[in-house]
């Protein structure tokens, strides 16, 4: 059996939980979820997943900005977890872990994994100096990162960039590419009907999208300025939005996280997917390495995509370097509107290429195999 153990529950909202449920569809060898985090979740439904929490909650002010002040507690209830950890391995006779390193979690993992002799693979969604920002541990984390990196069974990224990078930090080693994968795509790009402008954000609304949103949303006012006879919204599946929302602003609606087949309900009724992430360079490492899951999704939807993000990303580079995207670099409203309009006029040659792209990088079945062939060998092999 193999343990994936990770700082959050598979049924949480999240790009990395999204790409472990795919991961997990179909037949697979016999897997256990093994959640660290603080708080109680909701069970995963269709897969076993034992809470072993690295430390205690605190409730609400885990939300808060004293979060960062709690994490010390991860040191001090280390001996703890690694107790309750090895029970586990030993109890459900695990023989392979998977590890993602977000948290804290990775130096007791692989401390015990060590100790006990057990093989691991490592699967790297994002850099852990920004999951785990402000982390009083940091150093301690990211020097098991790097022994877990060079001494891992076999590694995982969610991009090319995110591999290279890794190795160039912390030694040169072979990595196969997994994220979320479709089942399916559009035939061909949809059709849609004229003077429509309707704007779909789905997922995570993280509060450095902020800025990003309020310049998108004068750049519609601008656009509605120039073509008033147009249909232009924003729709949000997101739960919350951070930033102001003004009464002269197109119309925006806000709605609660929702299921896949509601999510694709909603596309029905949208013209362009908007895919932000932030500029700051305090986030330089949100986007550089790491794509996003929706970005999965929006390419085999049959929509054209709207970037808008620094030129760097991993993700700007891949829809950048495929033309299938619409790639908005800046943050002034009246280039993100003349930007909007010009894309309009060729979407479906972005549309087309885009679902290019989805096919021959991003299917279920090839992502599923890439990942289960290294580990079910390396079960054989104990």
């Amino acid at each position: 059996m193999i343990a994936f153990v990770q700082p959050f529950g598979l049924h949480e909202s999240g790009g990395s939980t999204r790409i472990l449920r795919s991961l997990l569809q179909g037949e697979h060898p016999p897997t256990l979820s093994l959640y660290t985090g603080p708080s109680q979740v909701a069970p995963s439904p269709g897969l076993e997943e034992i809470h072993i929490p690295l430390r205690p909650g605190f409730g609400r002010l885990e939300w808060t900005r004293f979060r960062n002040h709690l994490r010390i507690f991860e040191g001090v209830f280390r001996s703890r977890f690694e107790a309750r950890l090895r029970k586990v391995i030993r109890e459900r006779e695990i023989k392979l872990l998977h590890i993602i390193p977000h948290a804290y979690d990775i130096v007791p993992v692989c401390r015990v994994a060590a100790e006990l002799n057990i093989p691991y693979f490592l699967n790297v969604h994002d850099v852990l100096e920004y999951t785990s920002m402000g982390h009083p541990l940091m150093k301690q984390m990211v020097e098991t990162l790097g022994h877990a990196w060079r001494n891992a069974r076999g590694v995982f990224v969610i991009s090319d960039e995110m591999g290279k990078q890794y190795s160039a930090r912390f030694g040169e080693r072979q990595y196969e590419i997994i994220t979320d994968g479709l089942t399916k795509t559009a035939n061909a790009p949809l059709t849609r009907p004229a003077r429509s402008l309707r704007v779909y954000f789905m997922g995570l609304f993280h509060y450095r999208y902020a800025a990003n949103f309020r310049a998108v949303l004068d750049a519609l006012k601008s656009i509605r300025g120039q073509y008033p006879d147009w249909d232009i919204s924003v729709t949000c599946r997101c739960g919350s939005i951070f930033g102001e929302v003004k009464q002269d602003d197109v119309p925006v609606t806000v709605l609660p996280f929702a299921s896949e087949s509601e999510v694709e309900k909603d596309m029905l009724s949208a013209d362009v997917l908007y895919q932000p992430l932030p500029f700051e360079s305090e986030a330089v490492n949100f986007g550089k390495f790491s794509l996003s899951t929706k970005m999965v999704t929006y390419l085999g939807s049959g929509l054209p995509i709207f970037y808008h993000g620094p030129e760097d990303s991993a993700a700007c580079r891949l829809l950048a370097g495929n033309d299938a995207a619409l790639i908005c670099t800046t943050l002034d409203p009246e280039v993100i509107a003349s930007q909007i309009v010009e894309a309009i006029m060729r979407r479906e040659t972005i549309v087309e290429n885009a679902l290019q792209l989805a096919r021959k990088r991003f299917m279920l079945v090839d992502q599923q195999r890439r990942f289960w062939q290294p580990i079910e060998s390396a079960l054989t092999a104990l």
